[in-house]
């Protein structure tokens, strides 16, 4: 079934686009330039919900027929580019930046939801009320089965961006990018096979699906692409224009829309594969459209345009959006969190030392800390909360990204080395002797843990709501699949100390340590393969940047680059022979790393180069996390 498998909802989010038939609605905004639409959806069979440029979400519960408009909603600067509802409250929206955003009440409000990307998100789309999808820049893709509240990363195979994605079912879908790009599977997600066409190299900009077996694919110089086999081959219909089409709407079985560049509106018979040009009344482009059912839809574009119709595309009416200042408005969209990307990074080390930036490492300020110990890891949940752990068994937390720090009551004065959290209430912390605390309420309370070995343990990493392992002395790899309850010790093949762990993909882990270590698994942990890292020096941490670029950091100043997923490395200079404990990027150019004598490094080339910032704080430091 499209989309999801909820009767009444026949919804076909778009990019660019307009619509043959459609009440035409133009805004007016006298107090800010008009903004783009990119996304629509309907949450319920009446509330639409519309998403676009600066951060702007536009809201209607009498389907499309009055909206009001926010901009800047959690104080985002750039686009929103999709949005996607699983039931009348639930919902999520994506943009630049990798900002995911989530509603629990039918868009009145929108908070940050944790995802490792900086990528640009391009598209969401849930297949049920559990598993969902996002695709974006760089062959980008993630995926949820527990309703959106985690997101791994999948393998795509390929770097095109990927700007429209679709599922028919709970297993079967299709994603479509630039240069001609076409991905199916079959497996959820799981494989992704690389269809794409070797006599079509033009970008593709949508695909939309009625039922399991007619779809359409749309894109550059006019390009359609019709399967009715589930997508498993495609044909190319004559359109009879080289417009850009952004968008491909199949809102019945035999009755299709197709929209883009130069308000272009093609409409379509599936069955004829006739594309006939229809008259838009708008010289604007529409950026998005859905159906609440075979006859009530809405369209929105370019400069607001938005079009709406009741009677199948055949008439139009005019509707102005109330637009709200860009500042909270009361009853609707709230600020939370209130970073526009991830640029501020925070800092923890010896004597309870913390140091933040907020000019994406370039310049550190010092932190009031009322805590001496040794402070070792930090962890971000999302936005605006951190949890730091360290000597003595101390915890500490911010809600409000480090402006102020709570003392957390820990049950141990062991030394405590990382933490990691399911969500932004759920989290384990590990150290030594085997030493788990976990907590199910932000760190209110911390509760002891059978870990399964006495071995010190040095970092801890959840890999979904449920799913974790946890790394340590002599060779020590643990994993759990009931959320921390019960752990299994798994078979690393080394007696070296393990110091971090990372994930790249759903399935593919790196682990590092003493000697030069690199372990890499590509299924789910069952085997554990050393990898040639070109260095006995000892490696305490590993940042991925995506499913192929993997940094690696530690004693000397030993700096290892992998460019294909952890199978080969390099060594990059780092200007330094300070032991290095800990990297993190802020997007795919800028990074930095920490490490001994308080030694500051950074990155704006991807790190191919690395520069040493200045600072007046001579402390070791041990963590750093980006906000």
């Amino acid at each position: 079934m499209h989309k999801h498998t909820i009767p009444w909802r026949l919804i076909f989010i778009c990019c660019l686009m307009n619509v043959l038939g459609w009440k035409f609605v133009y805004s007016q905004n006298t107090l800010l330039d008009k903004v783009s639409f990119q996304a629509i959806t309907f949450a319920d069979p009446n509330t639409v919900i519309a998403v676009g440029d600066s951060g702007t979400v536009a809201r209607s519960t009498d389907r499309g027929s009055t909206w009001f408009m926010w901009r800047n909603v959690n104080r985002i600067t750039t686009p929103l580019n999709g949005v996607a509802f699983l039931d009348a409250s639930l919902g999520f929206a994506v943009g630049a930046n990798g900002v995911l955003l989530m509603t629990t009440n039918g868009g009145m409000s929108w908070t940050y939801k944790l995802i490792n990307s900086t990528a640009s998100l391009r598209s969401i789309f849930f297949s049920d009320k559990t598993t969902g999808t996002v695709v974006g820049a760089n062959g980008t893709i993630f995926h949820s089965v527990d309703g959106g509240n985690t997101w791994l990363m999948q393998t795509s195979g390929v770097r095109p961006t990927l700007n429209s994605v679709v599922f028919m079912d709970t297993k079967t879908g299709i994603a479509v990018g630039d240069h001609g790009t076409i991905l199916r599977t079959t497996d959820d997600g799981n494989t992704w096979t690389n269809l794409s066409s070797t006599f079509i190299s033009y970008n593709f900009n949508s695909v939309s699906f009625h039922g399991s077996s007619n779809g359409i694919i749309v894109g550059e110089n006019g390009t359609i692409l019709h399967t009715t086999n589930g997508g498993i081959s495609w044909s190319l219909e004559p359109s009879g224009i080289t417009q850009t089409l952004f968008c491909a709407v199949v809102p019945s079985s035999d009755f299709s829309i197709a929209v883009g560049g130069s308000a272009t509106i093609l409409t379509s018979n599936l069955k004829e594969s006739n594309w006939v040009k229809q008259t838009s009344f708008t010289h604007n482009a529409l950026i998005a459209a859905a159906f609440t059912n075979t006859v009530v839809g809405v369209a929105v574009g370019a400069q607001q345009t938005i079009l709406r119709t009741t009677d199948g595309a055949f008439t139009w009416n005019v509707v102005t959006p109330v637009l709200e200042k860009p500042t909270e408005p009361a009853g609707a969209i709230t600020f939370s969190g209130g970073f526009t990307k991830k640029n501020i990074a925070t800092v923890v080390g010896t004597n309870g030392i913390i140091l933040q930036s907020q000019d994406f490492g370039a310049t550190w300020t010092k932190i009031l800390s009322t805590n001496e110990n040794t402070l070792m890891a930090i962890t971000a949940m999302d936005q605006t909360n951190n949890t730091v752990v360290g000597y003595g068994g101390v915890i500490l937390r911010t809600i409000d990204a480090g402006a102020t720090w709570t003392t957390q009551q820990s049950t141990t004065t062991r030394p405590l080395f990382r933490s990691s959290f399911a969500s932004r209430d759920t989290g384990i912390a590990v150290g030594d002797y085997g030493i788990m605390l976990k907590t199910m309420n932000g760190g209110t309370t911390w509760v002891k843990q059978p870990s399964s070995t006495i071995n010190h343990l040095r970092d801890i990493a959840f890999i979904d709501s449920k799913a974790a392992f946890s790394v340590g002395a002599m060779g020590t790899i643990l994993n759990t699949t009931d959320g921390g309850n019960t752990w299994t010790l798994q078979e690393s093949g080394t007696t070296s100390w393990l110091n971090a762990f990372v994930l790249l993909s759903k399935s593919t882990f790196i682990a590092v340590g003493a000697e030069g270590k690199i372990l890499r698994t590509a299924d789910n942990g069952k085997t554990w393969i050393s990898q040639v890292s070109e260095t006995t020096k000892e490696l305490f941490n590993a940042f991925c940047i995506d499913t192929a670029n993997v940094f690696v950091v530690g004693t000397e100043g030993t700096i290892l680059h992998s460019q294909n997923g952890g199978t080969k490395w390099t060594q990059v200079d780092s200007h330094t022979t300070n032991d290095l404990r800990s990297v993190q990027f802020f997007d795919d150019k800028r990074g930095i790393i920490i490490g001994s004598g308080g030694i500051i490094l950074r990155t704006t080339d991807s790190g191919t180069t690395w520069m040493r910032v200045e600072t007046d704080f001579p402390l070791s430091l041990f963590g750093v996390a980006i906000n």
